[in-house]
C-alpha cells in the first residue's frame, strides 16, 4: 500500500502535472473571488448598467485578443523548439503587439463615433483599455509556460487580482458609479503585468529581448492563419455580446453577460490542460506516430467527458445558480444559461484538437474552422437575436461552436482524422480503459 501511495506521489509530482495543477489554482481561486465580488458587482449595477460595462468590455476582450495575434500556442512550440533564440522571439513579438495596439484602439473609437455613444462610454473604454494595454507583457506568461513554471504567473497574477477584488468591495461598500468599477478593472490589469515583470527579472531580463525583421516576417507567414483564427475565435465568442447591445438593449445584454459569465468560469480546465500538454504532444510525436495519437485521443476523450458533465449539472441546477448568484432580477438569465452552457462540450473539443494542428502545421484548419464558426455565429445571430433576444444569442453560440469545432473537422482529408477522435470519445464517455 505504501510503495501504491509513493509511485502515485512520484507521478503527479511531474512538471506537467505540476504546472496543470497551478494553472488550475489560479483559476478556481479567481472563480471563488469572482463569485463573490463579481456576482455582488453584477448585483449592485443592475441588468441595464451591468450590460453597459460588459458592452465595453466586449470590444476591450476583441482588441486585446486581436493584440496577441493570435499566437500564443505557436510562439511556445517556437521557444521549445528552438530556445537558443528565446529572446529574439519574445523581443520580436513584442514589438509587433506594440504596433498593432494603437490601430486597435483607435478602430474602437471610430466605431463608438458611428454609433454616436455617450461620453460615459467612452470613459469606460479609456479604463479598460489598460487590459489592451499591456497585452505585450503577456509573452512574459508565455515563457515561463515553455518552462512549465506558470505558478510564478499565478502569483503575480493573483496578488493583483485579490487587491483589484478588495478595491471592488470598497467601491460597492462606498456606493461608488459604474465608471469607478472600469477603473478598479484597468488597475487590477496593470498592477498583474507590473508584478509579473518584477517576476520574470528576477531570474532573466526583459531588456535582453530584441527584434529580428527576418524573424518577424518568419512569424507573420507561419502564424498568420492562427492570427486570422484567434481573431475569428473571439468574434464569434464576444460578437454576440457586441451584436445583441446593439440589436436589442444593455438589459438583454446584462442577462446574457450574467449567464455566461457561468459558462466561462468552467473553461479553466481545457485551457489549463492544454497548455502544460503540448510539451507532452512534442515529445510523444518526436517518439512515434502511434504514440502521438494515442495521446492525442486520450486527452480529447477525458475532454469530452469533463465538458458533459459540467454541461448536465449546470441545465438541473440552472434556476438555483441564477437565483442564489445573481439573484431574482437576474431570473431570465436561467434559461440563457441552459442553451449557452451546452456550447462547452464543442469548445472543449476544440482546444483538446489545436495542438494536434500546432505540431502537424495545419494551422491554416485552425483558419478555416474558426472562420466557418464566425460565418454561421453572425447569421444565426442576425436570424435569432430579433426574435428571441438573449436567447437566440445563446443558441446562435450553441450551434456555431459546435459547427466550428467538430463538424468542420470532416470536411477535410488532413483533418478527418480529428473528426473521427471526436466522434470516438463519444463512444469512450464510459469506457476508461
Amino acid at each position: 500500500m505504501i510503495a501504491k501511495i509513493k509511485i502515485i506521489k512520484s507521478r503527479l509530482a511531474t512538471p506537467v502535472v505540476m504546472n496543470i495543477l497551478w494553472l488550475s489554482l489560479d483559476k478556481v481561486f479567481k472563480l471563488a473571488v469572482g463569485l463573490i465580488v463579481g456576482i455582488w458587482v453584477a448585483r449592485y449595477l443592475g441588468p441595464n448598467q451591468w450590460g453597459e460595462l460588459n458592452y465595453v468590455l466586449a470590444f476591450v476582450t476583441i482588441t486585446a485578443t486581436v493584440a496577441k495575434l493570435g499566437m500564443d500556442g505557436f510562439l511556445v512550440k517556437e521557444i521549445l523548439e528552438d530556445p537558443l533564440q528565446k529572446n529574439e522571439i519574445l523581443g520580436t513579438s513584442f514589438l509587433m503587439r506594440l504596433v498593432i495596439i494603437p490601430v486597435l484602439f483607435g478602430s474602437v473609437l471610430i466605431y463608438f463615433k458611428i454609433l454616436d455613444l455617450n461620453s460615459d462610454y467612452y470613459w469606460l473604454l479609456a479604463f479598460l483599455s489598460f487590459n489592451l494595454f499591456i497585452t505585450p507583457f503577456d509573452l512574459i506568461d508565455l515563457d515561463f509556460q515553455s518552462r512549465l513554471q506558470s505558478k510564478l504567473t499565478v502569483v503575480a497574477k493573483n496578488i493583483a487580482y485579490v487587491l483589484g477584488a478588495l478595491f471592488r468591495v470598497y467601491l460597492l461598500i462606498s456606493n461608488k458609479s459604474l465608471l469607478w468599477f472600469a477603473a478598479a478593472m484597468g488597475f487590477e490589469a496593470a498592477l498583474s503585468y507590473i508584478l509579473l515583470t518584477i517576476l520574470y527579472q528576477r531570474n532573466n531580463n526583459i531588456f535582453q529581448w530584441t527584434f529580428n525583421s527576418e524573424l518577424a516576417r518568419k512569424i507573420l507567414k507561419t502564424g498568420w492563419p492562427f492570427t486570422l483564427a484567434s481573431l475569428a475565435v473571439i468574434l464569434y465568442m464576444r460578437l454576440d455580446q457586441v451584436m445583441l447591445g446593439s440589436m436589442v438593449d444593455e438589459t438583454q445584454l446584462g442577462y446574457f453577460s450574467s449567464a455566461i459569465k457561468i459558462s466561462d468560469v468552467f473553461l479553466f480546465l481545457p485551457m489549463a490542460v492544454s497548455s502544460s500538454y503540448l510539451p507532452t504532444l512534442i515529445e510523444a510525436k518526436k517518439t512515434g506516430w502511434e504514440l502521438f495519437i494515442r495521446k492525442n485521443q486520450f486527452f480529447i476523450n477525458w475532454m469530452m467527458r469533463i465538458s458533459v458533465v459540467f454541461a448536465i449539472l449546470v441545465t438541473i441546477f440552472s434556476d438555483l445558480i441564477i437565483q442564489q448568484l445573481f439573484g431574482t432580477e437576474y431570473m431570465p438569465a436561467s434559461g440563457i444559461l441552459v442553451i449557452h452552457i451546452w456550447s462547452l462540450i464543442p469548445i472543449f473539443l476544440g482546444v483538446a484538437t489545436s495542438h494536434y494542428l500546432v505540431i502537424e502545421n495545419l494551422q491554416k484548419f485552425s483558419l478555416y474552422r474558426t472562420l466557418i464558426g464566425l460565418i454561421f455565429n453572425v447569421l444565426l445571430n442576425l436570424y435569432l437575436i430579433p426574435r428571441y433576444a438573449a436567447f437566440g444569442a445563446a443558441l446562435a453560440t450553441t450551434i456555431s461552436q459546435l459547427i466550428a469545432s467538430v463538424f468542420s473537422m470532416a470536411l477535410f482529408n488532413q483533418t478527418r482524422i480529428l473528426f473521427n477522435m471526436q466522434l470516438k470519445s463519444i463512444t469512450m464517455l464510459f469506457n476508461f480503459r
